[in-house]
């Protein structure tokens, strides 16, 4: 049984024996915070607050309502999960932005926890929906960055969102992946190696690599940017599958190397910008 969020919404239908439920909002916001390419006195491109992917972790109407509202004034994708179980599946295999809890939902805290403890979303912008100050004091030590006190409105919410925006989109800039193709040379264990980038980011990137690669394995890597200037620096190994790609996460960079990722990066998002 496949049902959209929005007739959720509209009709006031629990869906609640659903695992996951998605809608891409694509109306008119009220809000417009659309990217727009501007530049601070530090000379680097600031992120907008927009297309940021959210899962609600909810089974009250009236609070998701009030969720519905904002993430849609937000220009958000929303998606939406009726218990803590089949968030846990839903966060496992998707990098989400920001993850808001009903913590009046079985499992919650634990579901803080576990984010926390993670990998792919460890760093999410979690908000907590609580109704007693011990159940957000609970939920902030748990690793909840936002509380939202019940009763949940559309004004409390959306503020609280709009007061994370910016840092989630500076987040979702970091690990953004453009594809690159270039050769890169590795140094591992001592040993030298050549491998072959597949995406980039400013926070790491993946390659294709025959030598053996255990993860979590740390390693010198060095590659020359396209019309970008040389990188150089240190990371560690974060995944790897068996078709010889792996994941290396960057730990340092030497020099300038940062400023020329930054600037490459900020002239792709020029390019692809609405």
């Amino acid at each position: 049984m496949n049902l959209n969020c929005s007739d959720f919404v509209k009709k006031n239908i629990a869906p609640w024996e659903l695992r996951v439920c998605k809608l891409n909002y694509k109306i008119h916001p009220i809000m417009d915070m659309r990217f727009k390419a501007t530049r601070s006195g530090g000379d680097s491109i600031q992120p907008a607050p927009e297309n940021l992917e959210f899962l609600v972790v909810c089974n009250d109407y009236a609070v998701l309502k009030a969720i519905t509202s904002s993430i849609q004034k937000l220009r958000g994708r929303l998606n939406c999960a009726p218990s803590a179980v089949s968030a846990k599946e839903y966060i496992a295999r998707r990098k989400i932005d920001g993850i808001i809890m009903d913590m009046s939902v079985p499992g919650s805290m634990e579901l803080v926890r576990t984010v926390r403890k993670g990998s792919s979303n460890k760093v999410s912008i979690v908000f907590a929906c609580a109704q007693t100050s011990a159940e957000a004091g609970s939920a902030i030590q748990a690793g909840a960055n936002y509380v939202v006190r019940k009763p949940v409105t559309d004004e409390k919410m959306f503020q609280t969102l709009s007061t994370a925006a910016a840092m989630m989109a500076a987040e979702k800039r970091r690990y953004f992946r453009y594809p690159l193709m270039v050769p890169v040379d590795l140094v591992l264990d001592g040993k030298e190696t050549r491998a072959t980038m597949s995406n980039l980011s400013e926070g790491g990137m993946a390659v294709l690599c025959m030598a053996n690669c255990p993860m979590g394995s740390n390693l010198q890597f060095a590659f020359e940017l396209p019309f970008g200037g040389p990188i150089h620096g240190k990371g560690s190994i974060s995944w790897a599958n068996s078709e010889g790609l792996i994941g290396i996460q960057f730990t340092s960079l030497h020099e300038s190397a940062y400023s020329h990722l930054s600037d490459w990066i900020s002239r792709r998002e020029l390019k692809t910008g609405p």
